[in-house]
Formats: C-alpha cells, structure tokens, sequence
C-alpha cells in the first residue's frame, strides 16, 4: 500500500528479529496486512488521550503534596514532550509498523530479542489494565451521583459493562471506535485547555483571585518526589499514542505531524491546569477525589455549569481513555507476531482491520485487572511496566546514538537514570509487591504466549481464526431493513423507560440529575454505538464493499460501457469509453450516443439488444463497434412513480476482428484460384503423357480428384475453419499426387536418356524438341511435387485445429486415450520435421478407471496441448542446439471425484504479457507459416463448458509450461443438458 513516507532503514537498523525461529515466522502473514483505513483527524484523536489522564492523575498528587505538586510536575512534562519528538522521528523511519513506542524498542534492541520482547510485552500489559482502572472510577462517579437519590448502584456489572463497551465496539471496526474517540477526544481536550488558560487568567486578572503566587512552600522530601514521579511520567509520557496508528492511517505524515502539537500541549495541559487546581482547591476536606478537587478548582469561573462540565470530562476521559486502550494493547501484539516475537495466530487480522486474537488476548488481561478492584493497585502494576519500557526506550536510544533516527542521545541517557530512581524510589514506597508483580507480568505474558505456541486448541492457532471468520462473512441477515426497525424501537423504548423510571429521582435533585444526566448521555452513546456496530454496520459495510466492487468492475472494464437516460443522453461513461471515443468523461456526458453512431435510432428503445455500428472519429478513422444494450429501471424514478429509465451500454471494438474475416475471406478466394490454376496446369501435363505411360492416367484421375475434393473444401471454409472429413479425404489422392510426380520424374529422366542414346534415328529438329518438350515436362513435374507439398502442409494444419463434429458420451480410459493421442501428436511433429526427438515420461494412476467423456472432444484437447508442447520443446532445441534434451512429462492422478491430468514441456515457457491471451480464439505465437493458433480456446471450451471441468496453465518463463485439466467423473447432470 502506498505511503508518503519513504522507509531508508540503515545499516543494522531495522526491526527483523534475529532468532532462527523466529525469522520464520516472519513468513506466516496474516490474512491481510493492516489497512489504511483511518483520516489523519481519527489517529489525531488516539494522539491526545494521554493529555486527558491528568484528570485522573492530578487531584491526588494535589491532595498530598500541595504546590510541590508543581516540582513534580516539571521534569515529567519535560520527558513528555521529549519523548513525543523523539517518537515521531522513529515513526517517520518506520511508517509501516503498527503498535508505536514499544514496537520501536524491538527495533532499537534488536540485538537483544529478549528484552525488547519482555519490555514491548510490559508497555502492552500498562494499556491493556487501563479499561479496568477507567470502568472503576467511572462506576465509583455513577455511584456517587446515585447516592444522593436513593438508587442503589449495581456496581459488579457496571464495572463490568464499561469494561467490555470499548472491546464492543473495537471487535466491530477500527473505523467506528475511531471517529466516535476523534468526536468525543476534541471536546474533552478543549475543556482541559479552557480550564489551563482560563483559570490562569482568573487567578492573575481577577478581583476575587487568591493570588497568582502561593503564600508559602511546604518542604519536599525527595522520597515524596520520587514517589510521586511514578504516576506524573506514566501521564506525560503516555501522549505518543498516536505512533500506535501510523501504520492503519492513510496519511502517515498527517497522523505522525500530531506528535508535535501533542508535545506542545503537555506544558499548558500538565502545568497550566495543575498550578489552577494548587491555587483553587484548597479547602479542607476535598481529599483526593477527582470530582470533588476539579469542582472546586472551576467553579470560581465555570459557576454553576462547573459541575455538568467536570461530569463530562471525567466521564468522557474514562471512556476514551478505555477507547485508546482497546485500540493500542491488539496493535502491540500484532506487530510483535509479524515480527516473530509472539505467536502468530496474534497476526491475523479480518477485513475491517479487526485483531480478534489480540483483542480477546487484551480483553482478559483487563478483566483479570477488573478483579484487583484497587485503582491504586492497578496503577502501580501497570505503571512499573510502562516505566521499565520507558527505560529500555532510553537504552536502546543510548545504544544506537551514532543514527539519525536518534535525538538527544545524552538526554536519553539521563532519563533513564531518572526513570531508574523512580521505579525503585518511588515505585517500592507505593508497594514493593505491586511493582515486583509489574515486572513480572510481562514475563507471565510472554510464558502464555509461549503456551500458546505449543498447545494444540484450535482456538491458539490462526487457521481455525480464518475458518470462523469466513463462516461469519457467510452469514447474512434475510431482511435487513426490518432487523434494523426492530433494533431502533427497542433502543428508543429503552432510553425512553431509562428516562421515565429516573424522571422523579432527577427532578427532586436537578445538580446530581444533570451530572447524572450526563454520565448517561456518555454511556448510552457508547452502548448506541456499538449496538449499531454489531447490527447496522455489517450490513453497511458490505453494501459499501458491493458498491466499491461494482463500481471497480465498471472502472477497470476492458469494453467501453455507458450509462444512457430514456432519451439516449450519456449519464456515466467509464475510462475505456473515454479511449474508444477519443473524448474526455466532461465531453461525453450530455452527449447522445447516437450522435457519435449515427446508425443509430433516436431512442433507445427502438435499438437492437446488439447490433454493428460504424464510429467516425476526428482523426478520420473508422471503426466497427459491436453494441450491447440493456435497460434498468433507475432508483429515482421508482422513488417519484416516473416511468423513466436508464439503459446500460456495452461497447466493443471489433474492427480488428472484421479486418481479419474479411483478409481470410480474401485470402481464401486466392487460394481458390491459386488452386484452380494449379490444377489446370497438372490437368494440361497429364493428358500430354496420358499416351505415353500407363501411370499418367492415374496420376491424372487422383489430380481431378484432388481438385474436386479441394474446391468443395474451400466453398464450405467459413472464418478459417475448415472440416476435419474432407481434410482427411485430400490427403490421400495429395500423397499419390508426391508419390507418382517424383516416379514420373524418374520415368521422365529415364525416358530423357533413351531418346539420348537414339537421337542419331532422329532428325536434329524432332530430337531438339522432343528435349525441349522433356525439360518443360520434369520442370512442370517438380512444380507438381512442390504445390503438392504444400497442399499437404495446409491439409495437416487444417486437420490440426479442425474441430470437427462433437461425438457420443461414452466411458472412456482416459490414460489409453492420453497414449493414443502422445503417438499421434509425436508422429505428426516428425512428419514435418524428421529431426524432431523428444523424451516421454508418462505416469498413469491405475485407479483412474473408465469415465464419462465425449473420447473425440477430449482427444482433440490432447493433442492440441500435446503438439503445443513438442513445438515449444522443439523450437527451444533449435535455439540451444545439442545441450538441450525435449521432455514430455505426462501424468495422471485420481482425485476421487475427480481426475487430474498434467501435460508438462521444458520448453521456453509462456512470457507473462502472453499467459493472458493464450485461450483467446485465434491467437497464437508461431509464425504465420507455421500455424493458424494454439488450439486452446477451443480446448477450454470442450473441458470447462462441455465437460464442466478446469483447464489451468503454470509456466515459468525458460523452464516450464505445465497444462492442468481436472475431469469430474461424475456427470451425469452434464448429460442431461447436453440433451
């Protein structure tokens, strides 16, 4: 697939495993590489999600460390926005790999294999926990709306439920996952920006400000720091998400150039938005929740709107948090199997882009997390895998400093001395537990995926994927419209019930009903959305792929075809007609085409179904069109109740075809003359040595006899196809007529001699003309034989593409038939070149028995495929003289309810601008002395319409061609519509 990005990996710079083993996995592709289907602004939005975590992130680091929050803040934005700058440069050198960041690594230590395996499959077990976190916090914000009503929360299957709504909606399509993200992504990060910049405005400009400065700084103890940092780097540096969706965009440059605004957004997001939440959410009792912390830090700007909007973002930072996930975590994994580094049933991919495997594999993980039922805890282990990524991220950018892909190689080395303390600082004062179980998830992982390998479930391994997912494509809805009423009353009744049970609780409490309202706006638009996706969008999509097919069909089209109004006007015209009419698409749209052929009626539903048209075109050249209509009523006019319709044209030039009917019809009524002349002159000779020789008056009998036999033959030739009977019928008196002009010359010479040596008898006169009168006699004699040769030479070509009259089915053994038609084949080649030798192999499945063929038809098929062949070895010995031996290879094989043929010549082989013009009728690559045509469309017409076969051809060119015929046994059906 296209891209604007050009990949010039350098020396040892590339992301090729290097394990034997694993190197052969790189050869198990998938189902289809990873389409580019997603715009620049749908990749723009995975890019931002990362600015979205510090809601989640902040208000606790705000809780408990007050303004030093800032301190902490400071050296994570930086490695955030380095880190954003750095991936971009690697994305550009790497367009075509999926996954981002992590997948980068393996590129950079693919000198080591195991911990770039080990730290990707880390980053991967950080995302794909994180659905778990979100569907906690946001189960914990319904619950604490519901409270204050008196309505129970159902916590278990709500958190269930958000966990599994982005999964939903990622097993439907890539697409509808990322265009609901990109409409949700662009509000919730201009909130967060209006919060930075407005809220900084308020503190500095405000009358009612606290101060734009705090009073006092507490002291900051590095551990506090150290442990802090654990989170405010899992945040800043989680904004190079984007890298993950390079390989599905369709404008790599586009998705890649968002890292740079990303990067840029981190200090007003991270910083801006934290020192307004130091200066304003300061009152006692706030704790650490998000809601409660964001409310109050708003409201002094946002009034009483502050509650709905903090409700959205954090609503909305949960769900496109998850969203990110599902669609990051599969991209890990696939990348990681096309590269060898994890099994391959991870590769698969189905049509519309969706990572089964993967996502099922993501999905466990995240309800694996989902049971912890701790965020702290989750955090912790997921965050120690990421930072361990992140350091490896640095080591390999450390390692590799001398390339251009590389920035900063000095910073790299100091982050990851940085990222060194936090992880064991910080990391081990939240819980040396949590953090010894997020470095060895990735290795739990990867001891599955090796699982995996091994085991032999079905499930594990790719082929029982593709099985399912074709089963799946099969499976259509009868009636597509009436399923998808049935699914719009019943979303519609349930929002309605939904609204009518809450109607009393929301209206006795309007601030908790509207934040309540909105977390169900939110949901109930996933939950819309991915119900559409598992009813409507399969059904949308194939409309689309039929719509794309047909449309490919009509651009791709060898014939021209328009697409003609009631009044003849052309509405559409594909490229083909635009090169046979020699006019552009604006030029024949509006044009009536029976203006450009006037022979031609005014309307359309005067023409014939087809007919021959002459086209005038500007050059002054002519041409012959063969013109097939047909006509369909339009959409429009069944819609308004008009009786308009819009006819289908097909168009084909056949000027070549006719120019060459009308030269073979001439060169048959030459022939005819030709023959006529000759045989005039044969018939003259004869009867001047009738007297003479007993033997003239045959020769003269077979001559007449030829001459009828060749003139009856040449009256019933029509298009060059002659009739195998009388082809048969010359033959004979031909060969009497080489046999006894070569004895009448040896008479002739004898005769010659005798008068010789009796010439002194003689008077000098009648001996000079009875020489003279000798000499036109051998000179007519040689004449004879050498026409005579010829006609012989044309009576064989006739005999072997003749295709005569079709005989009786009857049961046959094909393999005594194939040996007949070798002989026949082999023997006709040494009649006309007595040099020609070739080896025949033959290997004949006994258990083929007697099948059901017409033995005449299929005969006729072996030996045109057999004499191919020993024409093609045989011209290829002349090319290479003695070095090379002819082979025939012949082979048959039972196949149960089939069998297969194998008719295989070393010859030159069949050039690729040939292969697909070789069953065309007519055509042929010898000489134009050497045969009129392959014999192929016929025999694919007696295999495959006939006999209900295949006819297939594999060849490589200055090695092989092989003929393929595969026979049902079975056809009884065939019969039948015989008769």
């Amino acid at each position: 697939m296209a891209t604007d990005i050009q990949h010039q990996p350098e020396n040892g710079y590339h992301s090729e495993p290097t394990q034997p083993f694993l190197r052969e996995n790189l050869n198990e592709r998938s189902l289809m590489r990873l389409p580019r289907t997603l715009s620049p602004l749908e990749t723009w939005g995975f890019g931002m999600t990362g600015h979205i975590l510090w809601v989640t992130i902040a208000p606790a680091m705000h809780a408990a460390l007050g303004p030093n929050a800032i301190l902490v803040w400071l050296p994570a934005v930086l490695v955030g926005v380095m880190l954003n700058l750095q991936v971009k440069r690697l994305g550009e050198h790497w367009p075509e790999m999926s996954g981002g960041t992590p997948n980068y690594i393996t590129g950079l230590l693919s000198n080591y294999p195991l911990l770039g395996s080990y730290v990707a499959i880390g980053y991967f077990a950080g995302w794909a926990l994180y659905p778990s976190i979100n569907a906690i916090v946001i189960t914990a914000l319904i619950k604490a709306n519901l409270e204050p009503l008196g309505i129970p929360c159902p916590e278990t299957p709500l958190k269930i439920g958000f966990t599994l709504i982005a999964y939903i909606l990622a097993f439907s399509g890539s697409r509808a996952l990322a265009i609901l993200h990109a409409f949700f992504i662009i509000p919730a990060v201009g909130f967060l920006l209006v919060f930075s910049i407005q809220g900084i405005g308020w503190l500095a400009l405000s009358p009612d400000s606290p101060g734009f400065f705090p009073s006092s700084w507490p002291t900051l103890t590095f551990v506090d720091w150290a442990k802090w940092s654990f989170f405010a780097v899992y945040g800043a540096c989680a904004c190079e998400t984007a890298s993950s969706f390079v390989a599905d965009s369709r404008r790599p440059t586009e998705t890649l150039r968002v890292m740079n605004l990303a990067a840029w957004l981190i200090p007003p997001v991270y910083l801006g938005s934290s020192w307004v939440l130091m200066r304003l959410a300061t009152s006692p009792g706030l704790g650490d929740d998000s809601f409660n912390n964001l409310l109050a830090a708003a409201s002094p700007f946002w009034g009483q709107s502050a509650s709905l909007i903090v409700t959205l973002l954090l609503a909305s930072s949960c769900l496109l948090c998850s969203a990110t996930a599902v669609s990051n975590s599969p991209r890990i994994l696939y990348q990681l199997a096309l590269d060898g580094y994890v099994s391959p049933v991870f590769a698969f991919i189905s049509r519309r882009g969706v990572l089964e495997p993967a996502l099922v594999f993501s999905l466990l993980l995240s309800l694996i997390g989902l049971l912890w039922g701790d965020v702290t805890d989750i955090v912790v282990v997921g965050g120690a895998s990421y930072l361990i990524m992140l350091m490896a991220f640095y080591l390999g950018l450390w390692l590799r400093r001398g390339s251009p892909q590389v920035r900063w190689p000095w910073w790299a080395a100091g982050f990851f001395f940085l990222l060194a303390v936090v992880v064991m600082v910080g990391g081990l004062n939240w819980s040396w537990q949590d953090v010894t179980i997020g470095l060895l998830l990735p290795v739990a992982i990867l001891a599955v995926d090796a699982a995996i390998r091994r085991i032999s479930f079905a499930p594990f391994h790719r082929a029982w994927w593709m099985r399912h997912y074709r089963a799946r494509r099969k499976s259509q809805i009868v009636d597509f419209v009436a399923f998808q009423v049935v699914v719009l009353i019943l979303l519609v009744c349930s929002a309605v019930s939904i609204g009518w049970v809450f109607r009393s609780q929301l209206d006795a409490n309007s601030s908790v009903g509207s934040n309540l309202l909105a977390v169900l706006i939110l949901t109930v638009t996933f939950v819309g959305v991915a119900v559409a996706c598992w009813t409507s969008l399969p059904q949308v999509v194939s409309m689309d792929e039929a719509r794309e097919a047909a449309e490919q069909l009509f651009v791709i089209a060898i014939d021209a075809i328009v697409v003609l109004d009631e009044n003849g006007m052309i509405r559409q015209a594909n490229p083909a007609s635009e090169r046979l009419f020699e006019l552009s698409s604006g030029q024949l749209i509006g044009s009536h085409l029976n203006k450009l052929l006037p022979g031609l009626a005014f309307g359309p539903e005067r023409w014939p179904s087809r007919s021959e048209q002459t086209l005038n075109l500007p050059t002054e050249d002519s041409r012959i069109l063969e013109v097939a209509i047909s006509n369909r009523f339009s959409q429009e006019a069944s819609l308004s109740n008009q009786e308009l319709q819009e006819y289908v044209v097909i168009l084909r030039d056949i000027t070549d075809r006719k120019q060459a009917q009308e030269a073979l019809q001439k060169a048959n009524e030459e022939l005819e003359i030709k023959v006529k002349e000759r045989t005039s002159e044969l018939s003259h000779t004869v009867e001047q040595l009738q007297n003479e020789v007993e033997e003239r008056q045959r020769i003269e009998e077979n001559l007449k006899a030829m001459q009828n036999q060749i003139v009856v033959q040449e009256k019933l030739a029509s298009l060059g196809s002659l009739t195998a009977g009388i082809a048969h019928e010359i033959r004979n008196p031909l060969n009497f007529v080489n046999n006894f002009s070569e004895l009448s010359a040896e008479l002739t010479e004898e005769l010659f001699e005798k008068i010789e040596h009796q010439a002194e008898r003689l008077d000098p006169e009648t001996s000079e003309d009875i020489a003279e009168l000798l000499t036109d006699l051998k000179a007519n004699l040689k004449k004879i034989n050498q026409h005579g040769q010829r006609a012989d030479k044309i009576v064989g070509n006739m005999l072997l593409h003749s295709r005569g009259q079709s005989g009786q089915w009857e049961a046959t053994d094909i393999n005594s038939l194939l040996t007949e038609y070798i002989n026949l084949a082999y023997h006709g080649m040494r009649a006309k070149e007595p040099a020609f030798n070739i080896t025949i192999e033959t290997d004949y499945d006994n258990d083929i028995g007697e099948i059901d063929v017409v033995p005449q038809d299929i005969g006729r098929v072996f030996l045109n495929i057999i004499s191919n062949a020993c024409y093609a070895a045989y011209k290829k010995k002349q090319e290479m003289g003695a070095e090379f031996s002819p082979l025939l290879d012949v082979r048959t094989r039972n196949l149960g309810a089939t069998i297969e043929i194998r008719i295989r010549d070393n010859g030159p082989g069949i050039k690729p601008e040939v292969l697909d013009k070789i069953f065309n009728p007519f055509f042929t690559t010898k000489p134009p002395a050497e045969g009129t045509g392959l014999g192929l469309s016929i025999s694919q017409d007696v295999i495959v319409q006939q006999h209900r076969g295949e006819l297939k051809v594999e060849t490589e060119v200055g090695d092989y061609t092989e003929f393929i015929i595969i026979l049902p046994k079975k056809i009884a059906e065939i019969k039948e519509l015989k008769k």
